[in-house]
């Protein structure tokens, strides 16, 4: 059976005519308003709706590039989580955790359009996540996870570092002072 204007996934097939199984045109696509039978009125339709097709498809597309360009404008993102000093979290930062912390940046995204191939973020550190807008419209945002644990153990390391340049300065002073009295 040949169909006219096929619906897959939101985007319009950009063909005429599509070959498909008796069974699956005649009892899924037609009844469910997916296609129509390729016959030369339905064909005319097709046509004259096309048109209309196109300008929609424009529009979200179009629409898509503005929510983009506030994703944009929103920046990078931190998210502070529960983990150990390892970095290891203590229960994960998915996607509903990246979009409030977007939307509240001033984004305007949905839960759905954030891409996490390999999961939830079990881990802190700099992750790069894809947020899908639109099928011909990406975005790449970075998100910091942090722990308070992992602040705290850099600020240790670093008032510890400190520290040690200091103690070694007075030990060069005092090493300094010595040699001059000798």
């Amino acid at each position: 059976m040949k169909v006219v204007e096929v619906h897959w996934d939101d985007a319009w097939v950009d063909t005429d005519e599509v070959s498909v199984k008796s069974g699956f045109g005649r009892n899924f696509l037609v009844p469910k308003g997916k296609a129509l039978s390729a016959n030369k009125r339905n064909r005319e339709i097709f046509e004259t709706r096309r048109a209309e097709l196109e300008a929609a498809a424009a529009k979200l597309q179009a629409e898509a590039e503005v929510r983009k360009a506030k994703l944009v404008k929103a920046g990078d993102v931190n998210i502070m989580a529960n983990a150990g000093i390892e970095g290891k979290l203590f229960g994960s930062v998915g996607a509903s955790d990246i979009t409030d912390v977007l939307n509240a940046a001033g984004a305007d995204i949905d839960r759905n359009e954030v891409r996490l191939p390999e999961g939830p973020l079990r881990h802190t550190g700099e992750y790069d996540i894809t947020i899908q807008l639109h099928a011909d419209v990406l975005a790449v945002v970075k998100v910091n996870v942090t722990s308070e644990a992992q602040l705290q153990a850099q600020a240790e390391a670093e008032e510890n570092s400190k520290a040690r340049a200091k103690a070694l300065e007075e030990a060069e002073a005092i090493a300094k002072a010595q040699e001059n009295e000798a």
